[in-house]
């Protein structure tokens, strides 16, 4: 155990935030917010500076070493075995000894194999320490793994190097060989900083030296990046070497280990990026990978050169994510949990697992709490359901935005909570901004049944209901002709929905078809003003698709010309560009509109025109919008709803996320009324949350919103659906 001193020494060195979510908010404040949102939910949290404080720091060290601790590395590795491995104690047999004496030995397993291990070891400068969880955290203490769980942010970013022991991967000959002649040409590269040798070429140099592309495969491949402990231990550490052996054809050969850094790792990716050939799952874990080694690389120059200007903050974040962003891609990863327990207990070990790993990571000052005898069980929903309230609690607004399922609880209640997903901000290039403190008013309770959420709601006017559009009719059958060009003549789309043109006899063919059409007949109704600022929008939101034809305000002035002959204009090379980056736009409303992860589908939702509520239906004048008069703008907005409830739905968006800082997001509820009447006096009028969807809104749409208040002063209480 180290001694409190060189503890305080060893562990407080660096303090830098791991999430760019806006964690601006102390424990006591957090706390205070759980227990106004849910106050059966505060039991399972604890202030994280507690668990910092007190949680046992162990060491491994050489027998010879007799001093304090001068630093440490931390070793990172991916568990192989699926039974218990923890130390024991070996006591020697009576009569081995003189005088009748025994000796107790205390045998600890290797987390890796010999070799590895022992290159491990060698990382270790003079007077440094060891930590690895195996044998420095007690495994059997259900207390003090809880507590160490709870502060490993603080382990690993304190140490001086993350030792990547990469365990079920072995590199070949042909590929160790050829990385030690270019290992040595690229350390004699002398390239000023942000430029990468041997990049840019062409062919690029992973086409041409094929044993540097398949060490990298092999590298990626390994699951120690799949695994949800290896990726927060990653994402912690400050520098990273990582430990890759070598094939072995003999049991009785020396094997060799292949050592390099974070920094050639970084230059492997960058080569990497630079093919086409790898799988979109291969090229997203790549980017991926990339983009944190370039930020970590970025925060670490940024950290030495503030040490020089004490008065410049250097605790930046290496990534941008919000909370419930990072909670998704944690449940993402896998766990193994606690190997001593029996398959069910060891997957709700592993979700709690992941749980405390998500907390951990995000930079809120909590951690989870000992589970007590009152704990919900673990089970998947439920850790999720902890996790998106504590989001709320933070002010996080994704967290209302999530477009799952909704969550099934354990007593066997549907909860109004929904799944996060990954699709949840794929219309935000950043994190939306934490909403503000008007969150104390978002309730949550249970009424026996099931639980509800209680929340001020700004609910949209539906123009089809109130005053039916006389030509929208022409707008579905010019839609028609304009889908229809566009499948005769082959328009190229940038989405995979639009693949429907290449296979007229596909089952799903139909019902995309008219998607298409229905969608293009709303863009057509909400007007050509509408359709150059949404478009304009979600370019900026796919930046990453340079090669594709944009919408010009002369293009949709063409498109929107009911006088133009669209069987000519299709002809002509710019038309056909105009109409590829209308079926691009059209592609994106849809994919983006439809909360496919919960279960919708072209099948099941359509597109409909909603506008924002009229100063006249304000509660109250302070609302109304003040700014600048909006000029052409429609104020409408398109919304994906369920077919199902096309007759009796609302659309409504909770107040707390009526900004146009959060458009990007699925802000749209989709409510049916479980209330016969909705219209009488109560007090109280309760809701069944059918969908959630993005609101597709222009900039007179999104102000207005923006300058709504509630239109009544009722309680709105939210349900999840029914089971069916």
């Amino acid at each position: 155990m180290v001694k409190p001193a060189t503890r305080e020494n060893l562990i407080s060195r660096h303090r830098w935030t791991a999430s760019s979510f806006d964690t601006n908010i102390d424990a006591t404040s957090l706390l205070s917010n759980i227990s106004r949102l849910a106050p059966s939910l505060i039991k399972e949290f604890i202030p994280k500076d507690h668990v910092e404080n007190t949680f046992p720091f162990r060491l491994i060290t050489e027998i010879t070493h007799h001093g304090e601790e001068e630093g440490y590395i931390a070793l990172s590795y991916c568990r192989k075995h699926t039974t218990a491995n923890t130390p024991r104690r070996v006591v020697t047999p009576v009569g081995d000894l003189p005088f009748g004496w025994q000796k107790e030995i205390e045998q600890f397993p290797l987390p890796t194999s010999a070799a590895l291990f022992e290159a491990v070891i060698k990382e270790k400068h003079k007077g440094e320490g060891l930590w690895f969880d195996q044998v420095c955290l007690e495994q059997e203490d259900e207390s003090e793994k809880s507590g160490v769980i709870g502060a490993i942010d603080v382990i690993y970013k304190n140490a001086r190097a993350v030792v990547v022991a990469l365990d079920d991967i072995a590199v070949t000959p042909d590929e160790e060989q050829f990385l030690r002649y270019y290992v040595e040409q690229y350390s004699y590269s002398q390239l000023p900083s942000g430029q990468e040798p041997n990049s840019g070429l062409t062919p690029p140099l992973m086409e041409q030296f094929t044993p540097l592309k398949t060490f990298l495969e092999r590298v990626i491949s390994s699951d120690w990046f799949d695994r949800a402990w290896c990726a927060h231990e990653m994402k912690m550490g400050r520098s990273h070497v990582f430990l890759v052996p070598s094939i072995r054809h003999y049991e009785d050969e020396i094997q060799t280990v292949t050592r390099f850094t974070g920094e050639f790792f970084t230059h492997l990716l960058v080569l990497a990026s630079e093919l086409a050939t790898f799988t979109p799952p291969v090229m997203a874990k790549i980017r991926s990978l990339l983009a944190f080694f370039q930020e970590l690389d970025t925060l670490n120059k940024h950290g030495h050169d503030a040490l020089r200007r004490p008065d410049t903050p250097h605790d930046q974040a290496p990534t941008m994510q919000s909370f419930t962003s990072l909670v998704t891609d944690t449940f993402r990863l896998k766990t193994g949990g606690s190997p001593r327990l029996p398959e069910y207990m060891r997957r709700l070990d592993a979700n709690r697992d992941k749980t405390a790993l998500a907390l951990n990571a995000s930079g809120l000052p909590l951690a989870l709490a000992p589970p007590g005898p009152f704990s919900r069980p673990n089970i998947e929903d439920e850790c999720l359901r902890s996790l998106l309230l504590v989001g709320i609690a933070a002010r996080d607004p994704v967290a209302l935005c999530t477009t799952g399922p909704p969550l099934q609880l354990h007593d066997g209640s549907v909860s109004w909570l929904c799944r996060p997903t990954p699709l949840d901000t794929t219309l935000s290039r950043f994190p939306p901004p934490r909403f503000s403190s008007q969150a104390d008013q978002i309730i949550q309770a249970h009424d026996g049944r099931a639980e509800y959420a209680q929340l001020d709601l700004i609910f949209l006017d539906l123009p089809h209901r109130t005053q039916p559009s006389p030509s929208f009719p022409t707008h579905v059958v010019r839609a028609r002709i304009i889908v229809d060009l566009c499948v005769q003549y082959h328009i190229p789309g940038s989405s995979g929905l639009w693949n429907f043109s290449h296979a007229p006899s596909h089952p799903r063919t139909p019902a995309l078809r008219n998607i298409f059409i229905q969608t293009l007949a709303c863009v057509l109704s909400c007007g050509p003003q509408w359709l150059l600022e949404v478009s304009t929008g979600l370019e900026l939101c796919e930046a990453n698709q340079t090669n594709q034809p944009r919408l010009s305000a002369y293009n949709i002035e063409m498109l929107m010309n009911p006088h133009l002959i669209l069987q000519n204009f299709v002809l002509l090379q710019e038309g056909r560009a105009a109409l590829q980056a209308l079926v691009n736009v059209l592609s994106t409303l849809i994919t983006s509109g439809i909360p496919w992860p919960s279960g919708a589908s072209e099948r099941t939702h359509g597109p409909l025109i909603v506008s924002a509520p009229s100063s006249s239906t304000s509660a109250s004048p302070a609302y109304d919008y003040v700014g600048a008069p909006l000029q052409g703008g429609s104020g409408k907005a398109i919304i994906f709803a369920p077919f199902e409830h096309s007759k009796t739905l609302l659309i409504a968006v909770p107040e707390v996320v009526k900004g146009t800082e959060y458009a990007p997001l699925a802000r749209g509820w989709i409510l049916t009324s479980m209330n016969p009447f909705t219209g009488s006096p109560k007090p109280t009028v309760s809701w069944t949350l059918q969908s959630k969807g993005a609101v597709f809104g222009d900039v007179s749409f999104n102000s207005r919103l923006a300058g709504s208040g509630a239109m009544d002063v009722r309680n709105h209480r939210v349900y999840g659906p029914l089971r069916r």
